[in-house]
């Protein structure tokens, strides 16, 4: 996958995020403004919005995983954050110690995973390096900064490359949805709120995108990258 492919395909996924949220806003708001629509209303548009930004992220990061993958790379070639990630999924196997067999004991479940953990680290080192995206981005938890950080950092990306008040706004929109997912804001929700929310949204998904075409563009994931990482986009 090329940077062309993959900023199509971001383009396009961000279309129809916005899309589908307009169409619902048009739905049940039927041209009311904010201050005046139900709150019921304004609620569900809210959640679907924190729906689509998770949805989006999950998707964006996805891409720039596949697009590491498509290139074949030895692990000697990838920075260190792309490894692991790449052994996620045994990491997770060895935190969780799950056994191996009914009548086998803790300790030697613990050594088979150990062994599978080098195997798969051999087979890593003697061929292209790939990377389970449903592993390496999964979010445990409602997606907020901490959790973004988290697969950026997974990811070989440095958090600065992200804005400092695109965290915010993630902050934002994932705790509007946590306050109504938990009952609150159950009279009234401030047009002004409202109108920031899908904002932010909106803003949220482009900056993203901008990022992630940018890390496949110089290469970020390489040892030696193509362009220095110091600083924001």
């Amino acid at each position: 996958m090329n940077v062309s492919d993959m900023r199509a395909q971001l383009e396009t996924d961000i279309l129809w995020r916005l899309d589908e949220i307009r169409h619902l806003r048009n739905l049940l708001l039927q041209g009311e403004e904010p201050d005046k629509a139900s709150v019921y209303s304004l609620r569900a548009i809210l959640v679907m919005q924190y729906a689509h930004l998770e949805g989006f992220t999950r998707t964006a990061l996805s891409l720039y995983i596949d697009a590491i993958n498509s290139q074949g790379l030895p692990a000697k070639s990838l920075r260190p954050e792309l490894l692991a990630a790449a052994l996620a999924g045994e990491f997770d196997t060895l935190r969780r110690g799950t056994p191996t067999g009914a009548d086998e004991g803790k300790m030697t479940t613990r050594a088979r995973h150990q062994v599978a953990f080098v195997q798969r680290l051999q087979e890593l080192n003697e061929g292209p390096i790939s990377i389970a995206a449903e592993v390496a981005v999964s979010m445990e938890m409602n997606l907020g900064s901490d959790v973004l950080k988290k697969c950026l950092v997974a990811l070989g990306i440095s958090v600065d490359k992200v804005r400092r008040d695109q965290y915010t706004a993630i902050d934002f929109v994932k705790n509007v949805r946590n306050d109504i997912a938990h009952g609150g804001r159950k009279e009234k929700i401030p047009g002004g709120l409202f109108s920031a929310h899908l904002k932010k949204c909106e803003e949220f998904m482009n900056e993203l995108a901008r990022v992630l075409t940018r890390a496949v563009s110089e290469k970020w994931f390489l040892v030696q990258p193509q362009s220095a990482e110091n600083g924001t986009v």
